[in-house]
């Protein structure tokens, strides 16, 4: 099974992405800024964070 990480994941191509990894039977967590919903259900992992934000990131990291 794959791991994946997306940053982004509820817009735009994001969106198309996951759905397409789940359907595959990937084992996906999306990291966004918690802006938007969306209709993964618990399939997916979310993790809350600006990429732009360095110090948010390294918290993440550990």
């Amino acid at each position: 099974m794959q791991n994946v990480l997306i940053l982004g994941g509820t817009r735009f191509f994001g969106k198309k992405l996951t759905a397409n990894l789940l359907r595959s039977g990937a084992d996906v967590t999306i990291l966004t800024r918690g802006n938007a919903a969306d209709s993964f259900g618990p399939g997916v992992k979310r993790l809350h964070a600006d990429r732009t934000d360095a110090a948010a990131l390294k918290i993440l990291a550990h």
